[in-house]
């Protein structure tokens, strides 16, 4: 089972679980807009309280944000080239 239809099932099932870890990481970040106050509770109050600057904790919150899918993409990407039938 482990050489035959494991290798099988992964060809599947990969393309569909980059999507949803993608979409994990998205829908994480549109629950942080949502809850704005706790956010700002905590980014807020150790960042922008101590200089003052919204818009530039809130990029580097989306900056962060963004690392991670970006990161998530290209390792799932990876591996489902690194496990994609090849052709002889």
């Amino acid at each position: 089972m482990s050489l035959v239809i494991l290798p099988q099932a992964l060809r599947v099932i990969i393309p569909p679980m980059i999507s949803q870890y993608l979409n994990l990481t998205k829908n994480s970040s549109l629950a942080i807009a949502v809850g704005y106050m706790d956010m700002t509770g905590t980014l807020g109050g150790i960042t922008l309280n101590q200089t003052g600057r919204e818009m530039e904790s809130l990029m580097l919150l989306m900056a962060a944000y963004l690392s991670i899918s970006i990161t998530v993409s290209i390792i799932m990407n990876w591996y489902n080239e690194s496990i994609k039938m090849r052709e002889r």
